[in-house]
């Protein structure tokens, strides 16, 4: 169920079960668990892994792919559509640490909506262990396609810029001169 190569309507995934969808949530946080980024993140901001079954998810109709609200995390209903939720576990692992920033950080964190988004560190925090998901899961050259599709989406034309944050949200993965 959601799973495999059968392509869904936005129609039928939202007439799937509240138990069926909590199914995929259990899956993937079973999958990250013991996946090295997601520990890492988790090490990182020392909090025991398995605090991550604690985490609310949910999904929704929502303008972007996924979300944090005061620990609360937020799933694009439109993840489900192709079929494969599993490629789609990076963005899990992003909003986790938005999760781990807000519940456990010193200080809140800057909302996605205040200032220019992939300037803020808590972002950038997110997309950096996102990609490293990414490139340990599929590949450099899916990680560097991501990056390029993200600067792409943000209107990031100047090289110069686009170098940069490259560099940034590629600073787990890539040893760059």
């Amino acid at each position: 169920m959601i799973q495999g190569s059968k392509k869904y309507t936005l129609k039928e995934i939202k007439s799937k079960s509240p138990k069926s969808l909590l199914n995929l949530i259990n899956r993937a946080k079973k999958v990250l668990k013991d996946d090295p980024v997601m520990k890492k993140a988790f090490k990182d901001h020392k909090v025991d892994i398995d605090f991550i079954d604690l985490i609310p998810v949910k999904f929704g109709d929502i303008e972007v792919s996924a979300t944090t609200s005061h620990g609360i995390v937020t799933l694009n209903y439109k993840l489900l559509v192709d079929g494969d939720f599993f490629k789609d576990y990076g963005y899990l692992i992003h909003e986790f640490v938005h999760v781990l920033q807000q519940c456990f950080g010193e200080k809140p964190t800057q909302g996605a909506d205040d200032g220019e988004y992939l300037e803020n560190p808590a972002e950038q925090e997110g997309f950096q262990y996102q990609i490293e998901y990414i490139d340990n899961e599929f590949g450099s050259n899916k990680a560097e396609d991501y990056v390029d599709q993200l600067l792409d989406h943000h209107e990031i034309k100047d090289s110069k810029d686009r170098k940069k944050k490259t560099e940034q949200l590629m600073s787990r993965v890539l040893f760059l001169d």
